[in-house]
């Protein structure tokens, strides 16, 4: 399983709320082999 990244600034850093990978997604028919990473962000 590849799990994709998510770079971030210290600014932008700061919203993150909550973070966590969707593995539900890959259990789909014709999914991909990527697992991906999911944000919660405090836009205000």
């Amino acid at each position: 399983m590849r799990i994709d990244l998510v770079y971030a600034n210290e600014p932008f850093a700061t919203l993150v709320t909550d973070a966590y990978i969707d593995r539900e997604e890959r259990k789909g028919k014709g999914a991909s082999d990527h697992a991906p990473v999911v944000l919660d962000l405090d836009l205000g």
